[in-house]
């Protein structure tokens, strides 16, 4: 996200700082855009120096210490296995306990409904007068039987309820030393966390920053020194009414001036085109100078420019739709492709990871050949070697 946000207001300083030069902008609100300009290019170097510090030392330290705290094994953390072996240990002879509680347990109360069953039955015999005096004296007997077994299992049942009672508070301290033991690790996870988080807040925190605070500074102390007539007077001094003029005045014949032969020097008919000698009578059409030499004198309001040719540097060609180029999508103006090779410089070092790539280090100087296209990628030389690299890692040389 960091390198994303840098390449953008990267791309957004190149582009509106050649418009900028290509604009009529001139004088101190001329400086005002340019210093927004060079904010950009400074708040992206802040944030390409942001990114260089969380991948390098906050991601670096992290892994680090993942490496030191944790191992992993075939399928698990060592420390997890560790961890729960340990508890198992705990568990495992207070498990056997509750195991022969839980078997005492449902013996005693399968006599308990057994004895209650033969009770019941003997009522029913007891009230019946068909039944013998044996089946009676049988049932009592077993009656008798129930009630011995009844006691025995009730007895055994409260024993191992004690025998567990008694394992209980071995269980907990045992318990307590294990869960002691993840606590402390789990306090050193956090801990690191916390020092982890404080750091990333540090290097994320620009507002801080000097290169920032000088860009801001600069960028308000050229609005405060904006003055809009001054800017006005300075255009129309170098473009306009206030400039300079060069009215024809008579100047006398001077053998050693130098004049084109006269064979050179045409005129020709606007109408026809066709051309004819500057000593022949000419036609009676509108007539146009065909060469250029000193006719710039003729025009005092454009300089060395005559009319005809000041539609060429007239300073809002090119720019007519500039006001499409803020559109709802935000897109900026299209950039051009160079006409010379830029020469830059590695910030970062960068191993090149395709066939393709560039591979070079921090200091090495590139010669770039053609502008960064739209996925942030530009191709260069490098010790005459052609390839692509990042556009974020260099730096044009001035």
């Amino acid at each position: 996200m960091e390198l994303k946000y840098a390449k953008g207001l990267k791309q957004w300083s190149r582009k509106w700082e050649d418009a900028t030069n290509k604009s009529p902008e001139c004088g101190s609100l001329e400086q005002v855009m340019k210093s927004m300009t060079a904010e950009a290019n400074e708040t992206a170097d802040v944030h390409l120096d942001v990114r260089q510090k969380l991948s390098g030392a906050v991601l670096d330290t992290i892994k680090h210490w993942k490496n030191s705290n944790y191992q992993k094994t075939f399928v698990k953390w060592k420390q997890t296995v560790a961890a729960n072996e340990g508890f198992e240990k705990v568990q495992r002879p207070w498990a056997k306990r509750f195991v022969k509680v839980e078997k005492a347990k449902k013996a005693y109360h399968l006599a308990a409904r057994t004895l209650e069953q033969l009770k019941g039955q003997l009522d029913i015999y007891e009230r019946d007068p068909m039944t013998t005096t044996d089946s009676l004296k049988k049932l009592k007997d077993k009656l008798s039987r129930s009630e011995t077994e009844n006691d025995k299992s009730k007895d055994k049942y409260k024993d191992r309820l004690n025998e567990l009672d008694m394992a209980n508070q071995q269980y907990i301290n045992e318990m307590t030393v294990e869960f002691e033991k993840c606590q402390s690790m789990e306090k050193l996870r956090m801990e690191f966390c916390v020092k982890t988080v404080e750091d990333y807040l540090k290097y994320i925190d620009v507002s801080k920053d000097p290169r920032l605070t000088n860009s801001f500074q600069n960028i308000q102390h050229g609005l405060n020194e904006v003055s809009i007539e001054e800017d006005l007077k300075k255009y129309a001094d170098s473009k306009g009414t206030g400039m300079q003029m060069l009215w024809p005045a008579f100047t006398e014949y001077d053998q050693s001036d130098s004049y084109p032969p006269l064979g050179n020097l045409q005129m020709k008919d606007t109408d026809s085109g066709n051309h004819f000698n500057v000593y022949d009578d000419p036609p009676p059409a509108q007539l146009e100078l065909a060469v250029e030499s000193s006719s710039s004198k003729w025009y005092p309001f454009y300089e060395t420019t005559p009319p005809q040719l000041a539609a060429k540097k007239n300073p809002f060609n090119g720019f007519d739709d500039v006001d499409s180029e803020w559109g709802d999508n935000n897109s900026y103006p299209a950039s051009q492709p160079p006409t010379n090779q830029v020469k830059v410089m590695a910030m970062f070092d960068y191993h090149g990871a395709e066939a393709d790539e560039l591979t070079f280090k921090e200091g090495d100087l590139l010669v770039q050949l053609d502008e960064e296209d739209e996925n942030g990628w530009c191709r260069g030389l490098l010790h005459g070697v052609e390839g692509l690299y990042p556009g974020s890692y260099v730096q044009r040389v001035k």
